[in-house]
């Protein structure tokens, strides 16, 4: 497994390729938890292979981790068919899946604007009259 980090603005691309083997994984896990925990993530998975479900289960702790410590949730692009289940099968995930790695980091946009844009704006607060 290799797995190659870039950064789109705010937006932190993990670019993975290769086989999924436990020996990687487990130290992956571990870095994601060092220095991805609460950033906007989008893992390319079009380059990475299914073997074994040892190096999966590992990789998956670690998306479900960086998942669950954020906000902005975790975005997916590139899924193989085989992929797509194992990602689709975790609970309690905010996993939004892409086709293109253009969209997914945009998404992280759209959902900036869109909440922006549901906000509410503050009420000026009513004063009670002093008049007697």
């Amino acid at each position: 497994m290799r797995a190659e980090v870039r950064k789109h603005g705010d937006v932190t691309i993990i670019s993975i390729a290769g086989v999924l083997h436990i020996e990687e994984t487990q130290p992956f896990r571990e870095i994601c938890k060092k220095r991805f925990m609460g950033e906007k993530i989008v893992f390319n998975m079009s380059h990475a292979s299914f073997v074994g479900s040892t190096g999966l289960q590992s990789f998956m702790e670690a998306v479900k981790g960086l998942d669950g410590a954020g906000d902005h949730g975790v975005k997916v692009v590139g899924l193989k068919p085989e992929f797509k289940r194992l990602f689709a099968s975790v609970e309690n995930a905010r996993f939004q899946y892409f086709e293109e790695l253009r969209a997914a980091v945009g998404a992280f946009s759209r959902a900036k604007t869109e909440t922006a844009a549901v906000t509410p704006a503050p009420q000026p607060s009513a004063r009670p009259s002093t008049d007697d």
